[in-house]
């Protein structure tokens, strides 16, 4: 079985935007719990990023470009699991 899991979206730590605005928006366009919205930006905003989101390319793609558009900053890596090295 091929992994989808193929990219992963990266929250960018800023001092633009507002804790609970990224929260919300981690919710409504990731569709993150509450407490997963949270627990993401406290890590993003403590160690300068944090992973919010992995699946295939065109979804982390479209994902990064609504969160754009909403002025949160993110970047599109290439994903890499752990089990495998």
């Amino acid at each position: 079985m091929e992994d989808d899991f193929t990219h992963q979206l990266i929250l960018k730590n800023d001092n633009d935007n507002d804790f609970l605005f990224v929260m919300a928006c981690l919710v409504n366009v990731c569709e993150h719990a509450r407490d997963q919205a949270e627990q993401c930006v406290i890590i993003a905003h403590n160690r300068d990023e944090c992973q919010i989101k992995r699946g295939d390319i065109t979804k982390m793609i479209e994902l990064h470009g609504l969160l754009d558009d909403l002025g949160i900053k993110t970047e599109i890596r290439e994903y890499e699991s752990s089990l495998h090295k």
